[in-house]
C-alpha cells in the first residue's frame, strides 16, 4: 500500500509540473550605446534556445557602476514567452579584470620583460668596457686576473691600441642605442601605467542580472537588456567653412565620446542624445509655507518660515521602472548599409543623432570624434569694425540656422577658403535663430579714427556741474573691387546714476545709427553700404555732466 502512493505522489508531480525549472547562463554582446552629457545607456543581445516551460536567464559579469533602477530587459521569440521581473545582485570576484586592463597587464609585462634583458646586456658591455680598460693600462696582468700573462711588443702597440679602440668604440656606441631603447620603453611603460591607474577601480565585483520566463514551446528568444552607466559623456564640435567667393557657409557637427566603463565598446550602434537624465525628470511638490512671528528678539521682528513638503511618491516617480515588452518575431528583410551622415531625429524637445554604421569607442577615456553631419543655414557676409577695440576689419558671417534640429553649445573651428584661423564658442541656436561667425581679418578694408574734441570744463552759476565732451572720426576705406557692407559699432557712455546726464550730440553725430542695439544700454550700430575703393567717414559725438564735488569712474 505504501509503494503504491508513493508510485502515484510521484506520478501526479511529475504532470502537474511541466519541466524542471532550469538557471541558463547566457553570453551576451554590447550592440548599442546612447550616450547622453554625462553617462549612457548600453544595450545586450543574446540569440538563446530556451525550453519549454518556466526557467531562468542570468547575465552574469555586467559593470559594477551600472545604475540598477535603469534596468530593463525586452524580447522577441516565435513562440509565447512571458518574462518576469528582473533582479540583480552584485557578485565579488577576486580575478575579475576588466578585458582592456588584462591586454594593458600582458603590455606592461612584456615591456617590463624587454627592458631586463636590455639592462642584463648593459652590465655584459660594462664588464667587456673594464677589461678592454685595465688590458690598455698594463702590459702584464697579476696572476689573479683573468688572462695571466700578455706579450706586447713595441711593432704591435699601434695594432693593439687600434683593435682597443675599435673594439671600445663599438661597446659605447651599443651602450648608447640600449640606452635609447630603455628609454623609449620607459616611455610607454609610464603611458600604460597612467591608463591602468585610470581604469583600476580598486574593488572587484559585477552584477549578475537574473530574467524568469515561461515559455509554451521550445523557441529561439532575442533578448536585450538596457541599463545605465556613468563615466561616459560627448560634447559638441563644429567645424565652419566659408567660401567667400560663393559666401557659402558649411557647418559641420562632430560629436567627441570619451567613456571610462570598463569595458570597450566595439562595433556598436552609437547614438548620441541632447537628452539629460541625471537632471531628474520632474519638480518636488511645493507644500504650504508657513508665516509666524520669530521666537527671538522682540515682537516686533519676524522671520519667514518656510516648509516645504516634499512627496516622496513624486520622487519615486521620477525612478526608472523595469520595461518588459515582449513582440513577435519578424522575418523583415536585410538591407545593404550605406555610407551617409547621422540621422537627426528631434522631437522639439531633445534630439538624437544616430551614427552611420558600427562605431568603436575605446575606455581609456580618448576622444572618438565622429562625423554627425551637416547644419543648412542661411549666410550673409559683412565687414564688422568696432574702432574702439581696434583698427582692424573683421569678416563676419551672419548665418541663420535652417531645418528643425537645435545646434548645441559648443567650441567651432572657423575655416576662411580652406585655411584655418581660429576658435569661437558658439551657445546653443535652434532653428530660425541667428549667430555671428567671424572669419579673421580683412586687410582689404582700411579703418582710421582719430580723437577731434577731449574737452573737460565746469557749467551753471550755482551748483556748478563738470563736463566732458569727446568727439570722434573714424574714416573706412573699401579697398575691394566689388561693394561691401559694413557694420560699425560704439559704445557711449551709460549713466547708473541720475545726477550723471548723458547727451547724444546729434549734430556731431553721423546719421543712420542704431541705439541701443542688440538691447544693450549706449551700443550704437550703423549698417553702411561702401562701394569700391570709395571712403566713408563716421562721426560721434556726446558729453557727460555730473556735480563737481563729485568724481565718476567707467571713462
Amino acid at each position: 500500500m505504501f509503494r503504491s502512493f508513493s508510485f502515484l505522489f510521484l506520478v501526479s508531480a511529475v504532470f502537474s509540473y511541466p519541466a524542471f525549472a532550469k538557471e541558463i547562463t547566457v553570453e551576451s554582446s554590447l550592440i548599442a550605446a546612447t550616450v547622453y552629457t554625462n553617462r549612457a545607456q548600453l544595450t545586450r543581445s543574446t540569440d538563446i534556445d530556451i525550453p519549454k516551460g518556466s526557467h531562468t536567464l542570468i547575465f552574469k559579469g555586467l559593470p559594477v557602476s551600472m545604475l540598477t533602477d535603469s534596468l530593463r530587459a525586452k524580447g522577441e521569440a516565435s513562440g509565447t514567452v512571458t518574462l518576469g521581473a528582473l533582479t540583480h545582485k552584485r557578485v565579488i570576484e577576486a580575478d575579475l579584470t576588466p578585458p582592456r586592463e588584462k591586454a594593458l597587464n600582458a603590455e606592461l609585462d612584456s615591456i617590463q620583460d624587454q627592458k631586463k634583458l636590455i639592462q642584463a646586456e648593459k652590465q655584459a658591455i660594462a664588464i667587456q668596457k673594464t677589461f678592454l680598460t685595465n688590458l690598455g693600462k698594463n702590459a702584464v696582468l697579476r696572476e689573479n686576473e683573468d688572462i695571466a700573462q700578455v706579450n706586447l711588443k713595441p711593432e704591435t702597440w699601434g695594432s693593439a691600441a687600434k683593435a682597443l679602440h675599435t673594439e671600445m668604440s663599438a661597446l659605447l656606441k651599443q651602450d648608447i642605442a640600449y640606452n635609447i631603447q630603455l628609454r623609449t620603453l620607459t616611455k610607454q611603460e609610464q603611458k600604460i601605467q597612467r591608463e591602468m591607474s585610470q581604469l583600476r577601480t580598486g574593488q572587484r565585483a559585477t552584477y549578475q542580472v537574473t530574467v524568469p520566463f515561461e515559455s509554451d514551446r521550445a523557441t529561439t528568444l532575442t533578448l536585450r537588456l538596457d541599463y545605465q552607466v556613468p563615466n561616459a559623456s560627448w560634447t559638441p564640435l563644429y567645424d565652419a567653412r566659408l567660401d567667400t567667393q560663393t559666401e557659402d557657409l558649411n557647418l559641420v557637427l562632430y560629436g567627441a565620446v570619451r567613456q571610462n566603463t570598463g569595458e570597450d565598446w566595439n562595433n556598436v550602434s552609437l547614438t548620441l542624445s541632447t537628452a539629460q537624465p541625471h537632471r531628474g525628470a520632474s519638480q518636488a511638490d511645493l507644500g504650504s509655507m508657513w508665516v509666524n512671528f520669530s521666537t527671538y528678539g522682540d515682537g516686533n521682528n519676524f522671520n519667514l518660515i518656510a516648509s516645504n513638503t516634499v512627496s516622496r511618491s513624486s520622487i519615486l516617480g521620477s525612478v526608472m521602472e523595469t520595461n518588459i515588452a515582449m513582440d513577435s518575431l519578424a522575418n523583415a528583410p536585410k538591407k545593404q548599409a550605406v555610407m551617409v551622415q547621422a540621422t537627426i531625429n528631434t522631437g522639439g524637445f531633445i534630439s538624437e543623432y544616430k551614427i552611420t554604421g558600427p562605431s568603436t569607442v575605446l575606455a581609456d577615456g580618448s576622444e572618438s570624434k565622429l562625423l554627425v553631419g551637416n547644419f543648412k543655414t542661411e549666410n550673409k557676409l559683412h565687414i564688422e569694425i568696432k574702432p574702439q577695440l581696434s583698427r582692424q576689419a573683421m569678416l563676419v558671417s551672419r548665418a541663420k540656422l535652417l531645418g528643425d534640429a537645435p545646434i548645441l553649445a559648443g567650441q567651432v573651428n572657423l575655416f576662411r577658403d580652406g585655411a584655418y584661423v581660429g576658435q569661437m564658442y558658439m551657445p546653443l541656436l535652434r532653428p530660425q535663430e541667428e549667430q555671428n561667425l567671424a572669419f579673421g581679418i580683412d586687410d582689404n578694408v582700411s579703418v582710421v579714427r582719430r580723437a577731434l574734441k577731449d574737452e573737460r570744463s565746469e557749467e551753471g552759476l550755482i551748483g556748478r556741474d563738470s563736463v566732458l565732451e569727446r568727439h570722434f572720426l573714424t574714416e573706412i576705406t573699401n579697398l575691394h573691387k566689388d561693394p561691401i557692407d559694413i557694420v560699425v559699432l560704439q559704445n557711449t557712455p551709460a549713466s547708473q546714476n541720475k545726477d550723471i546726464e548723458v547727451t547724444l550730440l546729434k549734430n556731431v553725430t553721423s546719421a543712420g545709427y542704431e541705439m541701443d542695439a542688440d538691447k544693450i544700454k549706449g551700443l550704437m550700430r550703423w549698417t553702411i553700404t561702401l562701394p569700391s575703393k570709395a571712403k566713408k567717414g563716421i562721426k560721434l559725438g556726446w558729453k557727460v555732466s555730473w556735480p563737481s564735488d563729485k568724481q565718476i569712474s567707467g571713462l
